[in-house]
């Protein structure tokens, strides 16, 4: 026994040496202006979309009808989603993360579809069509309707398939998800301790989702009431993060006909 103490603690030693490398992780990565900026991006992206869902719930709460809107009715599990995926980002748990931008994504694509199905008129009918089993997410997506001058439709839902095909590798236990997990651990990037260039892929990522997530949920208020929101809201806002986003851009320039961009292009006095 006496021996048995002399020899070095091996779990003493395994804790030792994880919390050496926790704290080498936290001084060169988390400390990092690099991550603290990509952090920051993050949360400006949330909270941009939180900000740009709220101007399209007061418009939309206007509609005599709003309440059969499943956008409009269920903005806060909308709300909750975005949430969710930052908070599981910051802590460095990407697949969780990927798994709920799946489900903004996934969410977005079907309420708005069905918000628009021509014969579903009521809230219940429109939540019933959701338990059709032999409905694929393509199918959604070809029912996707946009605003008239919107340039690039099927490049949107080309998006759209593309990222629920990416996303969906999270959802199930799939060999490119654990595939990814290993090359990761071999550079040493183990759950919660992902590198700069992990956490910026994500938020191209999630960007790009709120993107497309953005136009559905503008697209549920009308050409006239979205373009509201536009012409005297966000054209004031410079720094909004979305109008970066392709889509959401292209969204935007439907309403350059609108009265206050004249007035700004000089083309009216």
């Amino acid at each position: 026994m006496e021996e048995g103490n002399k020899s070095p603690d091996l779990f003493e030693t395994i804790v030792r040496e994880r919390q050496q490398r926790h704290d080498l992780y936290e001084q060169d990565v988390l400390a990092s202006l690099e991550f603290q900026n990509g952090l920051k991006y993050l949360q400006g992206i949330s909270d941009h979309f939180l900000i740009a869902q709220s101007y399209v719930r007061l418009q939309g709460s206007r509609l005599s009808d709003w309440s059969s809107y499943l956008m409009l009715r269920f903005a806060p599990q909308f709300a909750e989603s975005v949430l969710a995926i930052g908070w599981n980002a910051k802590e460095g748990l990407q697949n969780p993360a990927r798994r709920e931008l799946r489900f903004l994504l996934e969410a977005a694509v079907k309420c708005s579809a069905r918000d628009f199905d021509t014969v579903a008129g009521t809230l219940e009918e429109r939540l019933s069509g959701l338990n059709d089993r032999e409905k694929r997410f393509e199918d959604y997506v070809v029912e996707l309707r946009y605003f008239d001058d919107f340039e690039q439709p099927k490049a949107a839902n080309d998006c759209l398939l593309s990222l629920y095909s990416e996303l969906s590798r999270y959802v199930h236990p799939t060999e490119p998800q654990f595939l990814e997990a290993i090359h990761r651990a071999k550079k040493g990037e183990t759950p919660g301790m992902e590198s700069v260039a992990t956490l910026n892929h994500f938020n191209k990522l999630a960007f790009r989702v709120f993107d497309l997530a953005l136009v559905r949920i503008f697209y549920t208020i009308g050409p006239s009431m979205a373009g509201d929101i536009f012409t005297t809201v966000l054209d004031d806002e410079p720094d909004w993060r979305f109008h970066k986003g392709k889509f959401i851009n292209q969204m935007s320039r439907c309403f350059d006909y609108k009265h206050e961009r004249r007035i700004r292009r000089g083309e009216i006095t």
